[in-house]
């Protein structure tokens, strides 16, 4: 079995178990994707991780994981660096309007190199910081994944926030003091908005928690 049937066996095993069906094209992008990530780290530092099958369970069906918190049909994919959370989900869900938002030139530079290689029709590239972009819609959801701290991800995402957004934030362990913080600059309207999912990644046995704030 070659090394690259092994990742696409894992992935598609991943994906069943999060309930997620992906087609022979879904699974050709989301490893393009991957590969385009290999080359392009090496002068732009996108990952730690070496390993393309660690790639597959540490980003792609990480990122997937999310997919059934998503609301609606628009994404903002904020500090989105190697086009997590934004394109693997994008690629599963062409139906979708996924935006990826990153502030550095180089970062937005790969993400167009990914968009237009992948041929995703579905995707928009902002060169922006979150606290700077001011899209003339607003977005069903917005996620982030290692993004910042809970409070200053909601303070900066103000301009972007509507009534019925739904903020979504990506996690390792709980984040009790990133939660705590978050109530004492908010107040205690937003922690009845607040919950928290604990994510079980296929081929992954770190911690994994969603936040999930519905404005």
């Amino acid at each position: 079995m070659t090394t690259r049937q092994a990742g696409m066996d894992k992935l598609v095993r991943g994906c069943q178990q999060l309930g997620i069906d992906i087609d022979c094209y879904q699974q050709a992008k989301l490893l393009q994707h991957l590969e385009l990530l290999a080359k392009w780290n090496k002068r732009l530092n996108l990952t730690a991780i070496n390993s393309g099958e660690r790639r597959i369970s540490h980003h792609v069906l990480d990122c997937l994981a999310i997919q059934k918190y998503v609301k609606g049909r628009s994404l903002l994919d904020i500090g989105s660096g190697g086009g997590f959370p934004g394109l693997p989900l994008a690629i599963v869900n062409p139906q979708w309007a996924v935006t990826l938002l990153d502030s550095r030139g180089k970062r937005v530079e790969f993400l167009r190199s990914c968009i237009a290689n992948l041929a995703l029709k579905n995707v928009s590239l902002v060169n922006s910081r979150i606290e700077d972009y001011r899209p003339p819609e607003k977005f069903d959801t917005l996620a982030a994944r290692a993004f910042s701290s809970l409070a200053d991800l909601v303070r900066l995402s103000q301009p972007n926030l509507a009534r019925g957004t739904r903020l979504l934030a990506l996690k390792g362990r709980f984040p009790a003091e990133e939660i705590a913080l978050l109530v004492k600059q908010q107040g205690d309207e937003i922690k009845s908005r607040t919950s928290v999912e604990k994510l079980q990644v296929p081929c992954m046995d770190a911690q994994r928690h969603l936040i999930i704030i519905d404005f």
